[in-house]
């Protein structure tokens, strides 16, 4: 009878040294292997591989900590190790030219904003330009990389301010120009899109197709933008809301869903405020990653006035 032994599960920092030294040893000669603590959104902090060619100045940020869990769940490590190879050979080139340079002439059509929490972001707000909103900060970023589903973008830094030598206000102006254009805003009923049914226009053309909602329920919209990332940004866009609200002729609650979308609801017929701040708070609590939440908090906007208050 033979003795089944189980191989012993390493930790997690001997897990991030494995994987460094033999990312190192299957890309060879010509690339630089680092791990960096980044700070995500809400003051996640994860551990990043990066994987440098020589000659590129552009380096994916390929995070850890998942693929530490799934190692903990049975995933072998060279499987992990295949996996994070085949990852770094598809982010790896940008939009940009391979070598581009990151001034700020360079960068300039390809700044855009994001909407974060401010409370939850303190540390992180104090590294970065940003312009509060409400309980929201407006925060800065370039565009690196682009696909269907997927970008890659380069977060705007105090440092990167001070080598640029431009201020805040340049900063801002350039994203309110850029962003609307690069990420395109979208509504659709919240019954397509439990349905699947993907298919939507953007705001920009002026159509749109809703379907009704169910006699016994308070309609609800989906505002996002094209890609579907970070999409809660789109409650700045210049005339959006307004022009919707216009269209159903009501003022209008937004719940903040998370980072990548808010919902839209008539305030008339509607269930008070207070009762969408619980639903929004239980939500957040059970339903939302931690670092995509964007507030507990909901929102009006008055036609009559044009503005979004608490």
């Amino acid at each position: 009878m033979h003795n089944m032994v189980k191989e012993e599960l390493l930790d997690y920092v001997s897990f991030v040294d494995y994987v460094k030294k033999e990312i190192e040893a299957r890309m060879g000669d010509g690339y630089q292997v680092r791990i960096y603590k980044v700070m995500k959104n809400n003051s996640l902090e994860l551990d990043s591989l990066i994987v440098l060619k020589e000659g590129r100045n552009f380096a994916p940020n390929i995070y850890l900590n998942a693929y530490y869990e799934s190692y903990a769940t049975g995933t072998s490590l060279v499987n992990i190790i295949n996996r994070l190879c085949m990852i770094y050979e598809h982010c790896s080139v940008p939009i940009l030219q391979e070598d581009f340079e990151y001034s700020f002439d360079t960068m300039k059509p390809y700044i855009f904003f994001r909407l974060i929490s401010l409370e939850r972001n303190k540390k992180l707000l104090s590294q970065i330009p940003h312009v509060p909103f409400l309980d929201l900060a407006v925060t800065f970023h370039c565009l690196v990389r682009s696909e269907e589903d997927t970008i890659g973008t380069i977060r705007i830094t105090n440092e990167h301010m001070k080598m640029w030598e431009i201020n805040l206000s340049q900063i801002k102006k350039l994203a309110f120009s850029n962003t609307k254009k690069m990420f395109p805003p979208i509504i659709r009923t919240i019954e397509k899109v439990i349905q699947g049914l993907i298919k939507g226009d953007s705001l920009q053309s002026g159509n749109y197709e809703f379907e009704d909602s169910p006699k016994d329920s308070y309609p609800m919209y989906i505002l996002t933008n094209e890609k579907g990332i970070n999409g809660a940004s789109c409650m700045l866009y210049k005339d959006v809301i307004k022009d919707f609200a216009n269209l159903i002729n009501s003022d209008l609650y937004i719940l903040p869903s998370s980072i990548h979308e808010i919902i839209l609801i008539p305030m008339e017929n509607s269930m008070d405020k207070e009762r969408f701040s619980h639903m929004v708070r239980e939500i957040n609590k059970s339903q939302v990653p931690i670092d995509e939440v964007l507030s507990d908090h909901v929102y009006m906007y008055f036609l009559k006035t044009d503005t979004i208050t608490m």
